[in-house]
């Protein structure tokens, strides 16, 4: 796939098609918008403890959030009256707004339709709009993540509905949106099926380390019997040098 790609700028020069916004220059049909001006963020459930049930709804938290994918190994159900806001709908973009943890500020997820249905913690936000597909991109480039180091707390580790919704964003036009999301898109997937060649290699590795090297299966070619040696007996080990902080300003051999 060929893209095409702006003009090298200088810090005076803006290129004939583009213009200089508050993000940055942006193509010239490009708009810049605040999040509020097109989707609308809300709180997640406030639960107790004791509303924590074997079955019932699926509370989406921080820990349902791996790699920008929904993940399903920490499970929290709720048995309550749930408003219907509140309910996620599929597109919706799940955003992490409040940890312990500050790097896990601003990850996400979009629902699909299997987490379709169920609802999100109070330490997280739903963004709702018709553009997630290509905000939820944003979220993972500069463009917002800078924006989210600016406006955390001193204190505590979190991001408001009121700095989601003055956060800027480039907005191209939709079709285009479109476009750069099917792409990115496609790339997640091919990343995703490399992934699982990896794993799956890692484990086929595994099982022929378990009987190449315990003599369960031997290489064609190769008999006789395996002998049981200690390490010392075959190899030289050698102590590492002491070196103190005296010595560490001068010299020209790498430790």
């Amino acid at each position: 796939m060929k893209f095409k790609t702006a003009p090298m700028t200088t810090q005076n020069h803006i290129p004939n098609g583009y213009k200089q916004t508050e993000i940055g220059i942006i193509p010239e049909d490009w708009e810049v918008k605040r999040l509020g001006e097109v989707g609308k963020p809300l709180i997640g459930l406030t639960y107790k403890p004791e509303d924590v049930q074997k079955y019932g709804k699926l509370v989406l938290r921080s820990s349902n959030i791996g790699n920008n994918k929904l993940e399903y190994n920490d499970n929290v159900y709720v048995n309550l009256k749930i408003s219907p806001d509140l309910i996620l709908k599929n597109d919706d973009l799940l955003i992490c707004v409040r940890n312990g943890s500050k790097k896990l500020i601003g990850k996400v997820a979009l629902i699909d339709e299997k987490a379709a249905g169920n609802t999100f913690g109070a330490f997280m936000s739903v963004f709702r709009s018709r553009f997630n597909k290509y905000i939820f991109y944003l979220f993972q480039f500069i463009t917002i993540k800078r924006q989210i180091d600016n406006n955390l707390g001193a204190t505590i580790n979190q991001i408001t509905n009121k700095d989601l919704n003055n956060f800027l964003i480039p907005l191209p036009p939709l079709p285009e949106q479109q476009a750069i999301a099917r792409v990115l898109s496609g790339m997640d997937a091919l990343i995703e099926q490399l992934n699982k060649l990896i794993q799956k290699k890692t484990a086929l590795k595994k099982g022929a380390m378990q009987q190449l090297l315990t003599g369960q299966k031997r290489l064609p070619g190769f008999t006789g019997e395996w002998v049981k040696k200690k390490l010392g007996g075959i190899v030289r080990i050698t102590k590492g040098e002491l070196i103190t902080k005296s010595i560490t300003s001068k010299g020209n051999i790498p430790v």
